[in-house]
């Protein structure tokens, strides 16, 4: 994969799926539930298993904001009118009330008792009928254990489960998701049907969905599923995602695959089907390039081609990269090293030059610490820069490195080999360490919390290729990502300069440049130098 480049993924959060979810849960109440009653009325229904329309507040009035119990009940009396308003409605639950159920939920979400509504909606599902209130609950239950939070901790199991049960009680929206997840679990059949379905079904689908399932129909019918390899078929798919793909140079439907939460799944994706693309004869990928401009041809006539399997194809499937339902990763490609250990270089006690310089003396200090890095993975092969911290240590970006047993480095006619020495996949930063001494290094940093916005900053890499180029800019903003803290700059940042240095008027180092925003007016990205050393 090359740098990364695009905006952020269009995709729903946890916080807009729930109020989404919430909200009609909530509206089926106003026609359904029974009404508030007051009074000795109140009291009488309560007694004989009434579940209110909401439930009585801590002043004893009801939704409306009338008084429902006699006005002179006790603080502690009310306590336990509610209590029993609710264990009402939890009874009516389990026995697959909707009408109960939304005043659960309406009652949970203003309360803001996240386990509770987590629980009320999942006794629903193990009883309830209602395809509507079960999409819903299936979609608030997926999204909250995918992602978990402080209430409710994330369970990967669940989500996946409850992900189903949305989907095949209508949540089409969440076709895509669950085709991924499918086929990260090796259900390849199950999860062909519903990339399928999205594109049987087309009108009102986003270019988006219908490109996710075409690349990954094309994944599954390269040999992934055994049972349904046709190289045809699956070119076709391929080549009709690929048109209407964002991120086209690394197959993603998403603008910005960086930050999207299936970087992983895609990379792997990318190289499993290149590996079979490269063995299929030109002519037979024109014919079917041909058919698929052809709408008097089209997929009919790809399947209808005869196929034979190349005797030089990989052998058998493979486990397919994990698909990913909690927070958005940032993870390389083939990543494989340990666990992240801080980085203990001179870097790292943040020493900083006071005094600013010329730009052409900041290069002169910094440049022979910068190399090009280089990294190969069968015909798939990743160029980008490290920052040398170290007599032999660099540091740069995972997403360069497609292979951790084939790693090199060079500057200027010399070259090293390195090793992946520690990754933070999802944080997207890696360590090497050369196999020979490297002759100058970078020692003076900066902390994120000191660069001002405004000032200027000058990134040094090697973008496509062109060893040691220098871009200035200005810092535009400070920010975040996943824990991470970022510097945003106007200073070029192109193909190759990723995992360079960006560095202030002094010549201290601020940061690693990582990635851009491609239809941000160059809206470019950098991990400050800290993140490196914790």
């Amino acid at each position: 994969m090359r740098t990364l480049i695009r905006t952020i993924e269009r995709r729903p959060t946890l916080q807009l799926v729930t109020l989404l979810a919430v909200a009609m849960l909530q509206a089926c109440s106003s026609s359904t539930s029974s009404p508030d009653h007051t009074g000795s009325s109140a009291l009488r229904h309560l007694e004989s298993g009434w579940c209110p329309g909401s439930i009585v507040n801590n002043r004893g009035q009801d939704a409306r904001g009338k008084t429902r119990y006699d006005r002179s009940a006790q603080r502690t009396g009310l306590d336990a009118l509610r209590a029993r308003e609710i264990a009402n409605c939890q009874r009516l639950v389990d026995q697959g009330d909707t009408s109960a159920l939304a005043t659960l939920v309406d009652y949970y979400d203003i309360s803001s008792q996240q386990a509770e509504l987590v629980q009320i909606l999942e006794r629903y599902v193990a009883v309830g009928t209602d395809s509507q209130r079960l999409s819903q609950a299936g979609t608030y239950l997926y999204q909250t254990y995918a992602q978990g939070s402080a209430a409710v901790a994330r369970n990967p199991g669940k989500a996946f489960n409850y992900l189903g049960l949305a989907v095949n009680n209508g949540a089409s929206a969440l076709e895509i998701n669950y085709a991924r997840a499918l086929t990260s679990r090796g259900l390849y059949l199950d999860a062909e049907q519903y990339f399928s379905r999205v594109l049987s079904s087309s009108q009102g689908r986003s270019s988006v969905d219908r490109c996710e399932a075409n690349l990954g129909l094309a994944y599954i019918q390269f040999g992934l599923a055994p049972e349904r390899e046709n190289w045809n078929t699956a070119y076709f798919h391929w080549r009709q995602g690929l048109s209407l793909a964002m991120g086209k140079e690394w197959a993603s439907c998403a603008q910005d695959n960086f930050t999207s939460p299936h970087y992983s799944y895609e990379a792997g994706r990318k190289a499993y089907i290149e590996e079979r693309v490269s063995l299929m004869s030109a002519p037979q990928k024109q014919i079917i390039d041909e058919a698929r401009l052809d709408p008097r041809k089209g997929l009919a006539f790809a399947a209808a081609l005869d196929f034979r399997p190349p005797a030089s194809r990989p052998a058998g499937g493979r486990k397919p990269a994990t698909y990913a339902t909690t927070t958005p990763s940032s993870a390389g490609v083939r990543v494989t090293a340990g666990s992240w250990q801080p980085l203990n270089a001179q870097i790292c006690r943040l020493q900083s030059i006071p005094y600013s310089q010329p730009w052409s003396n900041v290069f002169e200090s910094n440049s022979e610490a910068i190399w090009t890095v280089d990294s190969q993975a069968g015909s798939t092969r990743s160029t980008g820069t490290a920052v040398a911290v170290s007599s032999s240590e660099l540091i740069t970006n995972c997403h360069l490195i497609n292979d951790p047993a084939n790693i090199s480095i060079r500057r200027v006619g010399s070259t090293l080999q390195a090793s992946l020495l520690y990754a933070d996949r999802d944080g997207d930063r890696c360590v090497l360490k050369a196999q020979g001494s490297l002759p100058t290094y970078v020692q003076y940093g900066r902390r994120h919390d000191e660069v001002r916005i405004g000032e200027e900053v000058a990134a040094i890499g090697n973008p496509r290729g062109l060893e040691t180029s220098l871009s200035r800019g200005i810092v535009g903003q400070k920010r975040s990502r996943h824990g991470l803290k970022l510097i945003q700059t106007d200073a070029a940042i192109s193909s190759g300069s990723s995992g360079g240095g960006l560095f202030d008027q002094a010549g201290n180092l601020v940061g690693i440049t990582t990635f851009t925003v491609s239809d941000g007016q160059s809206l470019n990205f950098a991990i400050a130098i800290e993140e490196f050393c914790h």
